[in-house]
């Protein structure tokens, strides 16, 4: 009997994976796009649909909220029926009421198709990083799902870009619908290749189907190796992973989480806590820079952030079309996080993922302090990239060693449970940001310094990297 993960060895990075890659790949930038990319959305539809602070501030907060409630379920679903099945399925759902939420006339239905797409949206973000790494073999999983990771950053540049052409357009149906549409297009294409690609075949170990296992890795095997070589030709028989499920032993949800929050009570009570803080500063954060940015923009007088905002309202007050000038620091935003993914590969090459993410933890307190005095608009956003795309390259680090340290079959209600908590986070920065912003702004900020502190202190009491025999299943 063969351990899996020594097949994946012995059959290397080859064409499955690469195409695995570029599905999820084409996947995170659809998700990217509709975490994200909806602040440009919004930032074109503000007048249309008379979204101010706080309509800004719930709207997020209730996609957020239907991602946060929902982690749970796909997680579970993913366990039960397979990493695949549920991303293909879900990804349909949210995809098509994202494309119907562009032609609603009023804030009220866009509200609510919001929320379902969000609500389907989180089984993707739950399910595509856990699929891509049960394809790939221990030591090149954090390289990998880092590369994964540059979808992000491509987004970033994808959708502002796009905007500055289809937002300043007075025309009907108005540019951010179309651009909304336009987001779906890597949805679309990932799911077409998704309906070709196989269940991961640890998920069929932890599931005690056997044969379904050999048979994606042979075909993996074919693929890789070419159509004359065997698994059989390998001397692989049958297989076997670290830590599988006793099936004589009792299981089910409750008894699964309990098992994390008990068994794996200290790295579930870190890994919760990180992804609770940093998904704030990551997701929350690009939003209110956009809004802060594009409606200060008139201003010419340079004076720090909270002296712009103190006492004033964000709401529109120069028009409802954006210009590409207005679109400038969201693309230079994309370029900066696609470059600090691809320093991120090459720092891996020499340090492991905890040092990486204690390095971007301290880098973005020293954004939060920055803040605080800077009143050079370059340096702002400076301060601005250093806050929030530190935390975004740590949260794909720290999603592999979440991944290395929990067993396959309580993976899905792991990253399901941390990533419930990281949109918990988001749904609290988003609000915290939007009602003390004008009001309480040094504080704002200044909070986050705490919260990073905390960050980087737990992250220091993890394992720096993944070692198979210091946790059973």
């Amino acid at each position: 009997m063969s351990d899996i993960d020594d097949v994946f060895a012995e059959l290397g990075f080859g064409k499955m994976q690469f195409i695995i890659l570029f599905c999820c790949l084409v996947l995170q930038i659809w998700i990217t796009n509709e975490q994200l990319g909806i602040g440009v959305v919004l930032a074109g539809a503000s007048c249309e649909l008379e979204i101010h602070d706080k309509r800004l501030a719930w709207l997020m907060a209730g996609n957020f909220t239907a991602q946060m409630l929902s982690c749970l379920l796909w997680g579970q679903m993913s366990d039960v029926y397979g990493r695949r099945k549920v991303i293909l399925t879900t990804a349909i759902g949210s995809n098509a009421l994202s494309i119907l939420s562009a032609f609603m006339p009023e804030y009220w239905g866009f509200f609510v198709l919001r929320v379902l797409s969000g609500f389907f949206l989180s089984a993707s973000v739950v399910c595509c990083l856990t699929y891509l790494s049960e394809f790939t073999k221990v030591s090149l999983r954090p390289r990998v799902l880092t590369i994964m990771s540059y979808a992000i950053g491509l987004s970033l540049i994808y959708v502002p870009s796009l905007a500055g052409a289809v937002l300043p357009l007075e025309i009907k149906p108005s540019g951010w619908r179309i651009l909304l549409l336009c987001n779906q297009l890597p949805g679309v294409i990932g799911i077409i290749i998704l309906i070709f690609l196989p269940e991961s075949p640890k998920y069929y170990l932890s599931v005690g189907e056997q044969e379904k296992a050999m048979k994606v890795m042979e075909r993996v095997c074919r693929m890789n190796k070419g159509k004359n070589v065997t698994l059989e030709s390998l001397g692989v028989n049958s297989l076997t992973q670290p830590r599988l499920r006793h099936m004589s032993r009792p299981f089910g949800p409750c008894h699964d989480i309990k098992t994390l929050m008990t068994k794996y009570v200290k790295i579930m009570c870190i890994f919760i806590y990180v992804f609770f803080a940093l998904s704030g500063l990551s997701f929350s954060l690009p939003i209110w820079m956009l809004r802060i940015r594009v409606l200060t923009s008139h201003i010419t007088e340079h004076l720090t952030v909270c002296d712009h905002l103190q006492g004033k309202t964000t709401s529109p007050s120069h028009g409802c079309y954006l210009n590409y000038e207005e679109m400038e620091d969201p693309i230079i935003h994309g370029f900066v996080v696609l470059i600090l993914f691809i320093v991120t590969s090459l720092l891996l090459i020499c340090l492991n993922r905890r040092t990486i993410i204690l390095l971007y933890v301290a880098i973005a307190i020293l954004g939060c302090v920055t803040l605080n005095f800077m009143k050079h608009p370059t340096l702002i956003l400076i301060s601005f990239f250093a806050i929030i795309d530190p935390p975004t390259c740590s949260i794909r680090l720290t999603s592999s060693l979440l991944i290395d340290l929990v067993p396959t079959h309580l993976r899905g209600k792991a990253f399901a449970l941390t990533t419930m908590m990281g949109r918990c986070g988001v749904l609290m920065t988003s609000l915290y940001v939007g009602y003390t912003l004008s009001h309480l702004c040094y504080v704002t900020f200044n909070i986050f310094i705490l919260v990073l502190i905390v960050c980087g202190i737990l992250m220091y009491w993890l394992p720096a990297e993944y070692r198979r025999d210091s946790f059973t299943a």
